[in-house]
């Protein structure tokens, strides 16, 4: 019994991540101008996956010193169902992944019905809380495939994919207030920029309109990385000890 649920999860989490990569792929297809939407996640995916092959490789200065950030993978209990383990996803991770892909589809969904019918303002349903449900989805599905794959490189991807949908979102609030003026500002107080229930009222320097919030994003990327880069050296080991056919398998 404990098996077939185990099989039917894997089954559910394999169907929901073939989904979050066919949905994109089909919407560039449909309109190729919507790769722009998508260009974070095509950044996330160069920084991640590639690096995982350098895991057998000797660390060409000192073990644990130059390339952990990059190969190595976090140590985290294994008795802990609430994170993940080298070999078993956990709640947290899972449920991450779940709510993002459901709120990128719920919002997906809600834009396109929008654009058949004209093309307004999008106000309701997830709309109504969050102004940038799509982006928040994706932000929320590649957090939790993040902490499913252990590594500081995947922590530094997802800070730089978190830092991209910011700048499309401030790029995209500028078109915005530029088409429906008022209209948008009235909108943009009653729902929050891109996390529900937190409505920050940033003064007029700080608008999408100013060069100012762009530098700060690049900052918060930059002293991200670094802290990531130098934090998390006492907390990870060398996936080289592990055999790749088996991790290949989880």
């Amino acid at each position: 019994m404990k098996a077939n649920l185990g099989r039917f999860f894997r089954r559910c989490v394999e169907f929901i991540l073939a989904l979050a990569n066919i949905v994109p792929s089909l919407t560039v297809i449909a309109n190729p101008l919507f790769f722009i939407m998508f260009l974070p996640v095509g950044a996330y995916a160069i920084l991640t996956w590639p690096w995982i092959i350098l895991k057998d490789l000797p660390d060409p200065f000192h073990p644990g010193e130059s390339l952990y950030w990059l190969t190595y993978a976090v140590k985290m209990d294994g008795e802990n169902m609430l994170l993940p383990s080298l070999f078993e996803w956990g709640i947290i991770d899972l449920s991450l992944l779940a709510v993002g892909s459901a709120l990128f589809l719920a919002a997906f969904i809600t834009w396109l019905t929008n654009l058949r019918r004209g093309g307004e303002l999008i106000t309701s349903g997830v709309y109504r809380v969050v102004r940038h449900p799509q982006y928040l989805g994706i932000i929320l599905l590649a957090l939790g495939v993040t902490l499913r794959s252990l590594r500081p490189a995947s922590l530094i991807a997802w800070v730089t994919l978190l830092v991209g949908y910011l700048i499309l979102a401030s790029l995209e609030e500028r078109y915005l207030y530029g088409v429906y003026g008022g209209r948008y500002e009235e909108y943009s107080k009653r729902a929050a920029f891109i996390l529900p229930c937190l409505k920050i009222s940033f003064p007029p320097w700080l608008s999408p309109r100013k060069p100012y919030r762009y530098v700060i994003f690049g900052l918060i990327w930059l002293l991200s990385t670094i802290t990531i880069v130098v934090g998390m050296r006492g907390a990870v080991f060398a996936l080289r000890s592990i055999h790749p056919f088996i991790y290949g398998l989880h």
